[in-house]
């Protein structure tokens, strides 16, 4: 059933709207005014012209130069002054998520009685592509409206809707848009690492819809002379290279010794086949590869896994000092007990690369002097080896915080920090409810959470280990940092 007629219910409720399936939702876009409609919601009948077993095509649409016509409305005819004005919103999710499309409404008869609600191809496609996916497949989704009279005036646009419901949903398919280029599900990397088998191909990481999530990432240790090239699920599914469009992807120029560039693909055409190029790379090293197969770019970018703090507190040795962590290969954080000066060393030894002062306050060099700090203390790390940038933060007290602790969320309760400043501890008194936090400071600018055996930093509230008095310690010296609790 597709025409949808809009009846007064003022027994039940004034101006509400009621489809063919009895469906109402509470919650219109935003008006801009209060002012009173100029037409009866009975006066109105609204058709949609959407068939719930029908593909609409975009491309379709635009190769003829049509919009996609989505619904009829019939009406009064409103004047010079007032039109009618339609917001649809489509979702794929009951719209948990969704978003608006603009509408076109155009006269269908000279009385200016009956009107074609429509949507300029281009203006679909971007709504769904924001509400749903990216990925090019049909879909089933769905639509709704929120009816208004707009009129102008000296103060602008004022919108009056039309009863106080959406009409709808309406289910439809949509084929959006052919893509610029096919991205498949899962790529792969050939070259050195795979001895240049397609077999022992490595796949690169990656996590959701290639569409929504075109980033495919992996860690690999470069040699000097490391060659590379990539290949999509459907050659490594063949077993071996392949004589085919996009059956390759490679830099732009033979042997390309560039970190960063733009993917070309192999190409079959009247029968010649040209494959993609191999880059080669003279650094040496942990690297990461980032390639987006959207905007067809890809990096390498130095892939460290912790920076080590040697100084005056450990006296320079590595393998007794502090480890940074990342989540990103760009910015390390961490605890660090450090006294005089230090450097960040990449590796457990002097093998490099090493950062040390740079040339202004705050700034690191691989080439620099000694950092130093002013105090004798536990320091908070913040370092980016993008941008060579560090921030070092002194830790002056570490408490518990939380509606499960004595102070509630309003103070710290804090604990005592040992001689060397990365185990604190104490004696606290929790509740049998309720969550708790570690708080640097009696500020929220540096805090864990999280697992207690894994605690990060800003992460979640942790529950309560349950009503008890606790000798609490909270322990920086090792990576994943904990907090445990024995009970008194």
């Amino acid at each position: 059933m597709n025409r949808l007629h809009i009846y007064g219910l003022s027994a039940l409720m004034a101006f509400a709207f009621v489809a063919c399936d009895n469906y109402e939702e509470p919650n219109p876009p935003a008006q801009s005014n209060t002012q009173s409609t100029v037409v009866k919601p009975e006066d109105v009948k609204f058709t949609n012209d959407l068939a719930a077993d029908k593909t609409y095509s975009l491309d379709d649409f635009n190769e003829k130069g049509e919009n996609m016509l989505l619904a009829t409305l019939a009406g009064p005819d409103l004047g010079d002054y007032y039109a009618y004005k339609v917001v649809g919103q489509i979702s794929s999710d009951g719209f948990a998520t969704f978003a608006e499309v603009p509408t076109i409404i155009e006269a269908a008869n000279d009385e200016k009685t009956l009107y074609n609600v429509s949507v300029v191809p281009a203006n679909m496609q971007a709504a769904y592509q924001q509400a749903v996916t990216k990925d090019p497949d049909a879909k089933k989704i769905q639509i709704r409206y929120a009816l208004y009279t707009a009129s102008q005036g000296a103060a602008g646009s004022q919108d009056a809707q039309i009863g106080d419901t959406f009409v709808g949903p309406f289910d439809f398919i949509l084929k959006p848009y052919d893509p610029a280029h096919v991205i498949e599900p899962n790529y792969y990397l050939v070259g050195t690492a795979s001895d240049f088998e397609v077999a022992q191909a490595i796949k690169l990481n990656h996590e959701g819809n290639q569409y929504d999530n075109p980033i495919f990432t992996k860690v690999f240790d470069v040699t000097s002379g490391w060659t590379w090239k990539l290949i999509p699920e459907s050659t490594f599914a063949a077993g071996d290279y392949v004589s085919a469009n996009g059956s390759e992807w490679g830099p732009v120029n033979p042997d390309d010794d560039s970190f960063a560039g733009t993917l070309v693909a192999s190409t079959l055409t009247d029968g010649t086949y040209k494959e993609a190029n191999f880059g080669v790379l003279g650094e040496t090293g942990p690297y990461m590869l980032t390639v987006d197969m959207e905007t067809l770019t890809y990096e390498f970018t130095l892939a460290i896994e912790n920076l080590y703090t040697p100084g005056g507190s450990n006296n320079w040795s590595q393998t007794a000092s502090q480890m940074l962590y990342t989540n990103d290969y760009t910015t390390y954080l961490g605890m660090a007990h450090l006294s005089g000066e230090f450097k960040f060393t990449a590796k457990p030894n002097w093998d490099g690369p090493n950062y040390g002062a740079g040339a202004e306050e705050g700034t690191l060099s691989t080439d620099g002097g000694n950092i130093s700090v002013p105090a004798d203390a536990l320091y908070w790390c913040n370092v980016n080896l993008e941008t060579l940038k560090y921030e070092l933060t002194g830790i002056t007290a570490v408490g518990l915080i939380g509606d499960a602790t004595p102070s509630g969320w309003d103070a710290s309760t804090n604990l005592t920090p040992s001689d060397d400043f990365l185990k604190w501890t104490g004696t606290v008194e929790m509740k049998g409810a309720g969550e708790y936090k570690i708080r640097c400071n009696d500020a929220w600018v540096i805090d864990f959470g999280g697992d207690p055996q894994n605690l990060n930093f800003k992460d979640n509230n942790i529950p309560t280990p349950g009503a008890g008095t606790y000798e609490v310690t909270v322990d920086f010296s090792i990576l994943p940092y904990t907090i445990t609790f024995t009970k008194k």
